[in-house]
């Protein structure tokens, strides 16, 4: 799945939201409205949103962006937010990992996706509460997707490494 273009229809939110940020990022490297507008809807349609304390609301940057490239387009009509995955940017430094913790719903499908921000190596590992691998992703420039489905309501360890001589930042999405 990690070399996979673009999303195909049986997606869950998760990926659908991995792609609209790999899609929003290019958008905004080489300054396309039409993109930026395209990947801020389909995030907030999707609900997701920045994940505890990050600020960096990419829907609302990316419509903004839009606008000001092109003010031909129209912020969408807002309606609320729907319950959806979460997202965070983070850094690796080189060389060397990150680990963060994150419940899961017993009985409902856990999914997480790891988007970079650039084509320098990642992988993203998740163990469970007695330590066997739930998932193991290599990363490259597309992202990667772990989903399971957990028996119990557990907290499980979500692990990015780099093996680039430069730190390497990524988006974490999850639901």
């Amino acid at each position: 799945m990690a070399d996979r273009d673009s999303p195909s229809v049986g997606d869950g939110p998760v990926m659908r939201t991995a792609h609209a940020i790999l899609a929003g990022k290019q958008g905004e490297e080489n300054s396309d409205a039409a993109a930026l507008r395209a990947a801020a809807q389909i995030l907030q349609a999707i609900g997701a949103r920045p994940d505890g304390n990050q600020d960096e609301d990419l829907s609302k940057r990316w419509g903004e962006r839009a606008q000001a490239l092109d003010p031909s387009t129209r912020p969408p009509v807002y309606r609320g937010r729907a319950l959806g995955p979460s997202y965070r940017k983070g850094k690796v430094s080189a060389k060397s990992g990150v680990s963060t913790d994150q419940i899961f719903l017993a009985g409902k499908k856990a999914s997480v996706a790891l988007v970079p921000v650039s084509s320098k190596p990642l992988s993203i590992k998740i163990i469970d509460p007695q330590g066997k691998d739930i998932c193991r992703q290599n990363v490259s420039s597309k992202p990667a997707n772990c989903e399971w489905l957990p028996l119990f309501t557990e907290r499980y360890r979500i692990n990015i490494h780099t093996s680039a001589t430069q730190p390497v930042a990524y988006y974490l999405i999850s639901n």
